[in-house]
């Protein structure tokens, strides 16, 4: 093309463009990229250092594209790598709140064992393994039990264990009915507070100023 003895090659001038917008979108992406990867790690700290156990593993982070593709919204997202019970102690332990049931929640003591897996187990799920009925225990001012009549704990493994066969005859010929033994499986509460022991918003929100910061030093610095 040519105006007044100026001469430009329209091809030269969009493979510039194309070059220079290619830079643009990989410092995007590249900036989404670090800044979403920092606050996986800022979070998973913040869980690790506030609550016991592993729960801090379950943070995982992804971008959007992947790396060597380019994409106008790079986009970039924290979540949870688990089931819904990772995800309801995830919520319990950084958020203000309280669980609450239709009447009460049955929170399984020492002697009730779990699930299998550390899981908790219902009080419809004991009484369907060991056979045992448990009984309300009311206590005026203080939250009410959920016992069980026939058996005793484990002095090895501290959980409950049913009385039959010579265990029975020994306790009954020693002068103990089944039905005198009383032992402790749950306790109802009303409800119960959510432990809230770390507040993520404002690591959250530190991280979009990151981001606008990340997203201006990678442009200068490639174009």
């Amino acid at each position: 093309m040519r105006d007044d003895g100026l001469q430009i090659d329209g091809a030269s001038l969009f493979r510039v463009r194309d070059q220079q917008m290619r830079r643009a979108l990989r410092a995007c992406r590249n900036a989404v990229a670090t800044v979403t990867r920092d606050l996986e790690l800022d979070l998973e700290r913040q869980v690790q250092a506030a609550v016991p156990g592993g729960l801090y593993r379950a943070i995982k982070s992804d971008v959007f594209p992947k790396a060597g593709k380019l994409a106008r919204e790079p986009v970039g997202s924290i979540f949870l790598n688990g089931g819904e019970r990772t995800k309801g102690a995830f919520e319990f332990f950084t958020r203000p709140g309280r669980i609450t049931g239709a009447d009460a929640l049955a929170i399984p003591l020492p002697a009730a064992g779990s699930q299998g897996r550390n899981r908790f187990i219902t009080p419809k799920q004991w009484e369907a393994r060991t056979g045992i009925k448990l009984r309300v225990v009311p206590r005026p001012g203080r939250p009410w039990l959920l016992v069980a009549d026939e058996g005793t704990i484990s002095p090895t493994k501290g959980t409950f264990r049913k009385f039959t066969g010579k265990r029975a005859a020994n306790y009954e010929k020693r002068g103990f009915s089944r039905g005198q033994t009383t032992t402790p499986i749950f306790v109802l509460m009303p409800y119960v507070a959510f432990a809230n022991r770390v507040s993520l918003q404002s690591t959250i929100d530190a991280a979009g100023v990151d981001l606008g910061r990340e997203v201006t030093r990678r442009l200068m610095r490639e174009l």
